[in-house]
């Protein structure tokens, strides 16, 4: 699967399969799309929309289909690669803007 996005409470991701983890920090919408555009150019911004529509029918852009419970489950995003909850990871990944 590679990478998707997935989307906590307010807050994009990039999620790896290959860490079973966030490898960025939560975004707002504009940001995601710096990432995204910084990362696979002005296609990538093109195909954002229909990854967007996905994210926001199952919490993830995997094309699969996959809720975002079914994708963190076993994930490794905790201290010494432990399972952590959906809202851990929002803190854990999560920077402070204030």
């Amino acid at each position: 699967m590679g990478r998707v996005i997935i989307k906590i409470k307010d807050r994009y991701f990039i999620w790896s399969s290959v860490v079973d983890a966030p490898i960025t920090y939560g975004t707002d919408l504009e940001g995601l799309k710096e990432w995204v555009k910084f990362e696979h150019g002005e296609q990538g911004l093109r195909d954002l929309t229909e990854r967007l529509e996905r994210v926001d029918t199952f919490g993830t852009s995997s094309e699969y289909g996959y809720p975002i419970e079914d994708l963190i489950r076993g994930n490794r995003a905790g201290e010494n690669e432990t399972t952590i909850t959906l809202d851990e990871i929002y803190e854990r990944y999560t920077e402070e803007t204030e």
